[in-house]
């Protein structure tokens, strides 16, 4: 990220007025964390609505099935593992190439809001099954059957989605935790 020095005389923030910045004040980790909760608790919401539109309201459990098979399958996993190595070969790529090109503070600004995006990526796998998981809990409640329980749903939503956060937030926290985090007596808290 480029950094412009007040001390400079041949600063180039003379050339810009206040409103060409945006001030984005560094959070602590424990807001860093609840933003991060936040992002994938509504991405879990996307998916649970979802879920119930295309399954009429929660009420015809073929489509329930049907929507739940595209997002939980026995290619999720093959999807998982390819997804984080994808995330890190594209990170290698683009540490790369903004190392290679010459200095140029609109390609860094680039780079690093295409790195800070990449841990949605990796939420969007936990948080389409959760919120899938969560529909089908919601359905079996309301229409119990014999074999499987609300309770084991609620469960694999929690397991997956518990994976998902962490996995997407720890990525997260490691991209931004020099540039949104505060620290505090030399530690990020």
């Amino acid at each position: 990220m480029t950094t412009i020095d007040p001390q400079n005389s041949n600063n180039p923030a003379e050339q810009f007025s206040i409103d060409d910045f945006v001030v984005i004040p560094k959070q602590r980790t424990l807001m860093f964390v609840i933003t991060e909760l936040m992002i994938f608790f509504s991405q879990i919401m996307v998916f649970f609505f979802a879920a119930a539109i295309t399954s009429n309201l929660l009420r015809d459990e073929k489509q329930l099935v049907s929507y739940m098979d595209s997002k939980i399958n026995e290619n999720m996993w093959y999807d998982i593992l390819g997804t984080i190595l994808a995330i890190s070969a594209a990170i290698g790529v683009i540490a790369c190439i903004t190392k290679a090109l010459a200095k140029s503070s609109l390609l860094e600004r680039v780079a690093d809001e295409v790195l800070n995006e990449l841990p949605r990526t990796a939420y969007f796998f936990g948080s389409s099954t959760a919120g899938a998981m969560l529909a089908a809990a919601l359905f079996i409640h309301h229409h119990p059957q014999d074999g499987t329980t609300s309770t084991f749903w609620l469960s694999k939503a929690l397991l997956y989605g518990t994976v998902g956060f962490m996995y997407g937030c720890l990525f997260a926290y490691a991209l931004k935790h020099k540039t949104h985090i505060k620290k505090i007596g030399g530690f990020s808290i």
